[in-house]
């Protein structure tokens, strides 16, 4: 019996210790909007259909950064790597008018002194995100290994 409760302890500990933090986000926090494209391999979120994730960096303005920083601080998890590593982990969901945003990598998104990023595995999905936190901003898009790609084809055909 000692044994049941002890394991439902632990189930109930580890959930709380995951638990996601719920901002609210509209266009009145943010400045600007960018969606970029990196390799996937460079966050370990290694996606074999397509090897690109894409993020969206919300800049926010200095009142909502300080008051999503205090909010996202309770949702930090630490951990340690094989190698002596600290990483800081801050799951966080946005909640805008539009509905709630979640990064497809929960555990990579970061919030700083001026910046909120999330992760997205597709470029639409990213697009329709960063749409949905404020769609009177037009966001600034980059996609560099697109645009190699388009480069490469380019040339070949010269």
């Amino acid at each position: 019996m000692n044994y049941i409760i002890a394991l439902l302890l632990l189930a109930l500990s580890s959930s709380l210790a995951c638990a996601e933090v719920t901002i609210p986000i509209s266009c009145d926090n943010v400045t600007k909007i960018s969606v970029d494209q990196i390799k996937s391999s460079d966050l370990n979120i290694i996606i074999e259909k397509d090897p690109y994730v894409y993020f969206i960096t919300l800049w926010l303005n200095q009142e909502s950064a300080t008051k999503y920083n205090k909010a996202a601080a309770k949702s930090i998890i630490t951990a340690v790597k094989p190698d002596g590593t600290y990483v800081i982990k801050n799951p966080i969901l946005l909640l805008t008018p539009l509905g709630v945003i979640k990064s497809d990598a929960p555990y990579q998104t970061t919030i700083n002194s001026r910046q909120l990023i999330l992760f997205m595995k597709t470029k639409k999905k990213a697009l329709k995100a960063a749409q949905k936190v404020c769609p009177k901003i037009k966001p600034k898009v980059f996609f560099l290994y697109d645009h190699l790609e388009e480069q490469r084809l380019k040339e070949k055909k010269e």
